[in-house]
């Protein structure tokens, strides 16, 4: 026999993770549908070249695509799509005469990538992403961060801070350090700063570090630990690498941390950082005039984001408390992503939840609701009761909006209230023989355990609607 594991790095749903799942999706498509982003679906395979071109991803991205070959094609044409904003970047140069711009758009979906597998952290995982179009502004890019805002707090995410950044800010304290060109390889190390913590940064950014073949010496590859690499070099020297995480260290917080000169005069002073500081400062307030709770928005002058095509504002998300988790949804604008199909300017922003590492998050925090079943009443099959009776009843539940599911077979009524209670049922529905030539029905409450009895028909849908809004702690 074949044995039924799933692949490293994937994973089954049950019903238990898969309707906590969809009750996300369903919030966030409502939230980001009314502030106006519309739907749009892109294939899970793309051309390579759609996915590898210059300044699609960052080199470890890269890495981590996977390759598809239908059987005789040839390796190297085909790849699964590792997020869902190049795909967008193709799809806007190809119909944007259609769509028009400023088109704001919303996506749910999967992607791929390789890595290891880890808590969180899967080969195949969902994003649900918003994105505008065609808008170079400030406002475009407080709304893709309300939007991250509203829909975690419309789906009842515990306490949540979004962490804001410029990439116009850290450019201009590299180019202070006489190191601009390092830029991509310090932002690698910088993204992981969270992750692996300062001393292990400065080792990453002063360490040895290998040039590709070929390459010269602004082009640095990412760290090289092994120490049998040769032609190496280090990014930073320890001065440079030490004022990098001062700054990062010391720009965590409000607004406050936006006046540069208490963490780094020199910085403070340079053009490029001027305009990082007030582009970042006009997002946060128009957010926040948006309906952002200002406890939820912060500034993180360290976050650095790995993907190469940002080129502005740039966000991360933490659950308070987990935020071993990583980011939970995250985000930026890529003003030049567009140019790799179309010479038209397409400049764009937005920002994914990462739906996968959210629900692993809540499961572990026991605040993921994990019922085995989405109707909240069952219906039984009494033995001696005619079939047409029990789907009869639940026919007219349905009609008004209530989920109810039949019991397929017609046995012992105590193994049926156990079927319920086990799948999360929050009622059964009882009508024996005797309750069908009496034209009632019997009602049990399968968490409190009690039951109404001889209940007339005609009194169905508003007393299982009444009992509902009870076990949902609505008034009387």
């Amino acid at each position: 026999m074949i044995d039924p594991r799933v692949a490293s790095g994937l994973r089954d749903l049950p019903p238990s993770l898969a309707i906590p799942r969809e009750r996300l999706t369903t919030v966030f498509r409502g939230v980001f549908a009314r502030a106006g982003f519309v739907p749009i679906e892109t294939p899970h395979i793309e051309r390579l070249e759609v996915l590898t071109g210059k300044g699609a991803g960052s080199e470890e991205v890269l890495r981590q695509i996977f390759d598809v070959t239908n059987k005789g094609g040839k390796p190297g044409e085909l790849a699964l799509r590792f997020d869902l904003t190049v795909p967008l970047a193709r799809f806007i140069a190809k119909h944007v005469d259609t769509v028009g711009v400023p088109f704001k758009r919303y996506a749910i979906g999967s992607v791929f990538r390789g890595e290891r597998p880890a808590k969180g952290r899967f080969r195949e995982f969902t994003q649900c992403d918003v994105d505008i179009v065609g808008v170079d502004g400030p406002l475009a890019d407080a709304e893709a961060v309300l939007a991250i805002h509203d829909a975690l707090k419309a789906a009842g995410i515990p306490p949540f801070r979004i962490k804001l950044n410029h990439r116009a800010i850290l450019d201009g304290l590299l180019e202070t350090l006489g190191a601009s060109e390092r830029l991509p390889a310090v932002l690698r190390s910088l993204d992981k700063l969270d992750k692996i913590g300062r001393d292990k940064v400065i080792e990453e950014l002063t360490g040895v570090r290998r040039r590709p073949e070929g390459q010269g010496e602004s082009d640095a590859a990412a760290p090289c630990s092994p120490p049998e690499e040769t032609e190496c070099e280090p990014v930073l020297t320890p001065e440079q690498a030490a004022r990098v995480l001062n700054f990062a260290e010391k720009g965590r917080g409000g607004l406050e941390v936006l006046d540069l000169a208490k963490i780094d005069p020199e910085a403070a002073a340079h053009p490029k950082a001027i305009a990082g500081v007030e582009r970042l400062r006009q997002v946060v307030e128009l957010a926040q005039a948006g309906g952002a709770d200002p406890e939820r928005i912060g500034v993180d002058l360290g976050l650095a984001r790995g993907l190469d095509y940002y080129t502005g504002i740039i966000l991360e998300t933490v659950v308070l408390g987990w935020e071993r988790f990583g980011s939970v949804a995250s985000g930026g604008r890529y003003d030049n992503l567009a140019g790799l199909f179309t010479s038209r300017r397409l400049p764009g922003v937005g920002a994914s939840i990462g739906l996968d590492r959210l629900l692993a998050l809540l499961e572990e925090a026991g605040t993921l609701e994990t019922r085995g079943t989405i109707a909240p009443v069952l219906v039984t099959w009494f033995p001696g009761v005619p079939g047409a009776v029990p789907l009869g009843l639940a026919a007219r539940l349905r009609a008004v909006g209530v989920g109810a599911e039949v019991y397929p077979e017609p046995i012992a009524v105590g193994k049926q209230m156990g079927y319920g209670s086990q799948r999360g049922h929050r009622l059964g529905l009882i009508v024996g023989p005797d309750e069908v030539a009496a034209r009632v029905f019997n009602l049990r409450d399968l968490a409190r355990r009690d039951e109404l009895k001889a209940i007339p028909w005609d009194r169905l849908e508003s007393t299982i609607q009444h009992r509902l809004n009870l076990s949902e702690g609505a008034p009387a």
